[in-house]
């Protein structure tokens, strides 16, 4: 049986490529820094997935069995994981992409010297240069003679990552692997990265101009959660779905939409096949208001500082917008409602309200944003914000 390897055991390494991998056949090995949770994997071998489909709104269980996990501690067992792979992946947050590097270092030393086919490493991390951050961590790590192999038989693929798998408090109250998500299949990649034959995995769709795929993404998918959560959250709601419900978001947020899709539209013409413009409009409104899901606000709208910077969802689709000639109205107030909204939870949304309370809309974002205080965004940031204030 042809083997995976899924580095992280959690909500995308269970919820989206544990069965993906299980759906063709692929023996499952996570590792995970988690004790407890490789524990309970190796125990019982099995996991629960609840997928809550968007488009019958029914739940769904399925059970990903003929799984192993291993402690990174255990490298032995982790070295031979990777040796004996068909295909490998990361879900693990690009913060934790070191640590992986090393352990991926040391198998990939091991299928040179045992003459390996190609292996390629698909990273489901959100982040356009996660590929690039690992490809130099593990590369730093090699000898001269490993390094010259891996070019032709390791491949570092970025992915994009739309499936919803939000957190539930079910999990930890009932089964500790239940994990839940929604149904979507489809798995854009990074095509000219690829070193080894593509798994034979449906939905899994090849991409020649990723950078253009990951703005797409960012500028539509993530562009419209953040306007949902942060519209919703200034009126109080808790969930994302509530959103959708309310005429004067769902109209706000169309607007942003729109802004945006046409400017990715003129820049990447290329990368929109026919009729998905209309397939991404419906699919966030499909998914995005499914009330099984339960995705917070609270987690959509964390670190609005992040969401707020230079080349993120929000500013940055709104000056690609400006250079396509093309006023982001809608999403201007979008990004005043990110800053107002804030969540006294979140160190990030109260270290943006001291900048705002001492240095005022203009100057944050021009420390947050890199953007001119004196630009037309700015200024009409600054007009949504005071109105959402005051309203």
């Amino acid at each position: 049986m042809k083997s995976a390897v899924v580095f992280g055991a959690g909500n995308i390494g269970r919820g989206f490529m544990g069965q993906l991998f299980w759906e063709i056949g692929y023996g499952i090995v996570f590792v995970d820094v988690n004790e407890r949770l490789v524990g309970i994997l190796n125990e019982r071998k099995a996991y629960t997935l609840r997928i809550l489909d968007a488009e019958t709104r029914k739940e769904k269980d399925v059970v990903i069995d003929g799984i192993r996990a291993f402690d990174p501690k255990n490298r032995n067992a982790v070295e031979e994981a990777v040796l004996s792979a068909a295909v490998i992946c990361t879900a693990v947050g690009v913060e934790n992409l070191q640590p992986v590097a090393g352990l991926l270092a040391e198998g990939v030393e091991a299928r040179r010297r045992d003459g390996a086919p190609p292996v390629d490493v698909y990273l489901c991390e959100n982040s356009l240069h996660a590929s690039e951050i690992l490809k130099t961590a593990v590369f730093d790590r090699l000898k001269a003679e490993t390094k010259r192999w891996a070019e032709e038989n390791v491949g570092f693929i970025q992915t994009a990552v739309m499936r919803i798998v939000p957190q539930t408090s079910e999990k930890s109250s009932t089964d500790p692997l239940l994990v839940v998500s929604d149904a979507y299949h489809r798995l854009p990649f990074d095509n000219r990265a690829r070193r080894a034959p593509q798994p034979p995995i449906e939905g899994l769709r090849p991409v020649e101009d990723f950078k253009a795929e990951m703005t797409k993404k960012l500028y539509t998918y993530n562009l419209a959660h953040a306007a949902l959560g942060y519209l919703g959250g200034l009126k109080g709601y808790r969930y994302i779905h509530e959103s959708f419900d309310d005429g004067e978001i769902v109209s706000r947020v169309e607007d942003a939409l729109s802004e945006s899709m046409s400017a990715l539209i003129a820049r990447y013409p290329e990368n929109f096949e026919d009729g998905e413009e209309e397939f991404i409009v419906r699919d966030i409104k499909l998914r995005f208001s499914n009330p099984l899901i339960k995705d917070t606000v609270k987690r959509i709208t964390r670190d609005p500082i992040r969401k707020l910077g230079p080349d993120e969802r929000l500013i940055g689709s709104a000056t690609l917008c400006l250079s396509c000639g093309i006023e982001p109205e809608g999403i201007s107030l979008v990004c005043a409602a990110a800053l107002l909204y804030g969540d006294p939870e979140d160190p990030a949304a109260a270290k943006l309200k001291r900048l705002l309370e001492e240095k005022g809309v203009g100057e944050t974002l021009r420390a947050v944003s890199k953007l001119d205080p004196g630009g037309w965004l700015v200024r009409r940031i600054e007009t949504h914000y005071r109105l959402l204030k005051d309203a």
